[in-house]
């Protein structure tokens, strides 16, 4: 009778933690290098600070013998609206981006301020995150991080941005500097065409919140104004913890069970 017992405690442990385990698995929409409670369905919104008004930027597609896509203008005070549209495989001609698909695509919205109102500008539908990187210059060199990071392996990324320093053409002074919650990659070209570049992101979800970019005549200042509240994700090791739990409870019924029996033989 008291090994009957033992045996349905196991049992009722197992069908648990079996249970508790599944649901630790990741959204099937989303990879499970990025944070798989980002809302697709949310509008992140940007509120620019600066921008070369002085001219519209090109927009090209990452195939530079396609014509361009349009042309893209807007204010300080504008706005650059993003919403994901899902995460798919780089583009063939994608191939100046360390980051592997499947990589975030997006709905791109420039608005301008014009006497109080903001007024769209032009959208862009199902954009990678390698193109608008390459596009706005968010990133810097093979380092397209664009609006939405992995957030599984930061020294990874630290690793992968301090060899954009790449000589002879792309020499750079490149600073990371980390907290608990955010990242930050600056990157300073000291040679060609002198780029400056320094874009923060949210360690918790992964996304842009803030950038302030340079080239030529080109530059780019804005900040995230709703970034989302996100439980902050379990360190690697905890995913194994129902395995871990369950084969410490397996064991210590095992040993319960030997302890009965030569409890019997006495």
């Amino acid at each position: 009778m008291k090994y009957k017992k033992l045996y349905f405690v196991f049992f009722v442990m197992t069908l648990i933690l079996s249970t508790f385990n599944v649901t630790t698995i990741a959204s099937p929409l989303i990879p499970s290098n990025y944070n798989n409670q980002l809302d697709l369905n949310e509008i992140y919104t940007y509120n620019v600070t600066a921008f070369n008004t002085s001219k519209a930027l090109e927009w090209r597609e990452l195939d530079w013998f396609a014509p361009p896509r349009g042309f893209v203008n807007t204010t300080p005070g504008g706005q650059i609206l993003v919403k994901f549209t899902g995460f798919y495989d780089k583009d063939p001609f994608d191939y100046f981006n360390l980051f592997e698909s499947p990589i975030p695509y997006m709905n791109i919205e420039f608005k301008k301020l014009q006497q109080g109102i903001l007024v769209t500008n032009v959208t862009f539908y199902n954009i990678s995150n390698g193109e608008a990187d390459m596009n706005l210059l968010l990133g810097y060199n093979y380092f397209k991080s664009g609006f939405l990071i992995p957030n599984d392996n930061f020294t990874f990324l630290k690793q992968q941005a301090y060899q954009q320093d790449e000589p002879p053409f792309m020499n750079a002074t490149v600073t990371i500097e980390e907290t608990q919650n955010r990242i930050s990659f600056d990157f300073r070209q000291t040679v060609g065409f002198f780029q400056k570049t320094k874009s923060v992101y949210d360690k918790i979800s992964g996304l842009l919140i803030y950038t302030n970019t340079s080239v030529g005549n080109y530059t780019l200042e804005m900040t995230l104004i709703n970034l989302p509240t996100l439980a902050q994700e379990p360190p690697f090791v905890s995913s194994y913890l129902p395995i871990i739990t369950f084969t410490t409870l397996s064991f210590a019924s095992f040993l319960l069970i030997i302890k009965v029996k030569k409890q019997q033989r006495k």
